[in-house]
């Protein structure tokens, strides 16, 4: 399990249910498991404190792998079927793995070969 980093506010509770998500995370940095000291390159920074962001939890689950929650749409709180939200501080060439662990469809157009929309600074195409 990561440690929640100092600057970045509580984004959701450890115990599991998904139901409790309060809010957005906000520039929510990423540590590995006993490290102290500034983030450096690769350790991830999530943010979803945006129009339509939506991210509400982001667990560590090993050096590679992140679980995120998604928090429910507003105006059916049942659902969780698209997500928003931005990552920062990716090294270069950095592989990373994003389990959307609450998604509410179990059947989705991923399944049939849709991949989710991905913009990149560093790589416009």
């Amino acid at each position: 399990m990561a440690e929640r980093s100092q600057t970045a506010p509580e984004a959701g509770n450890d115990m599991g249910n998904d139901d409790a998500i309060g809010g957005n995370v906000s520039k929510y940095i990423v540590l590995p498991t006993g490290y102290c000291g500034q983030p450096k390159k690769g350790h991830l920074i999530f943010d979803a404190c945006f129009e339509s962001g939506n991210l509400g939890r982001v667990d560590h689950v090993s050096e590679f792998e992140y679980d995120l929650f998604i928090r429910p749409d507003t105006c059916n709180p049942r659902f969780r079927v698209w997500f928003n939200f931005t990552v920062e501080n990716v090294k270069e060439s950095q592989r990373v793995i994003f389990n959307i662990v609450n998604f509410s469809k179990t059947k989705s157009l991923y399944r049939d070969g849709m991949a989710p929309m991905v913009k990149s600074t560093s790589r416009p195409k």
